[in-house]
């Protein structure tokens, strides 16, 4: 894996699910003013008052190749399978479930003053992730380093 940040500023992002994963998601993405399509039968009510297109329906074969990244954030395995016969090679994917099938990983991330400090466990744990940041940010937060 090559860490990169990604100016992802009106870009087409794709989110597959409307549960706590994908709430978690859209509301990262909307702070860094993408252009977000949320696809899922049900979706949270943060996620029903965000200002992300909504499509209330079962993912069900869509054209989704408009779409620069894909979060799959469903818990049926059968739609996250659908998803990923419709991924082209040009696309950044995430299946959010299934680490091994994604071509990217989110971070941990810590903003500190003007530092922007990026956690990655690869996919692999991001609990971990999470909990280092949180140390982490409290370690800062105590010596004050600025």
């Amino acid at each position: 894996m090559y860490p990169v940040m990604l100016d992802i500023n009106k870009k087409n992002i794709l989110i597959v699910g409307g549960g706590r994963v994908a709430t978690r998601k859209v509301q990262g993405l909307m702070n860094e003013g993408a252009n977000v399509t949320v696809i899922a039968p049900e979706v949270t009510d943060v996620i029903k008052q965000s200002d992300v297109t909504i499509v209330q329906q079962p993912f069900k074969h869509q054209d989704i190749s408009a779409f620069n990244i894909v979060f799959i954030a469903t818990n049926d395995k059968a739609v996250n399978d659908a998803v990923m016969e419709r991924i082209e090679k040009h696309q950044l994917v995430n299946d959010c479930t299934n680490q091994q099938r994604s071509n990217f990983f989110n971070m941990a991330s810590l903003i500190y003053g003007e530092m922007r400090i990026m956690i990655s466990t690869e996919g692999s744990n991001p609990i971990k992730s999470k909990n280092f940041k949180n140390k982490l940010k409290e370690i800062l937060n105590k010596e004050q380093i600025k």
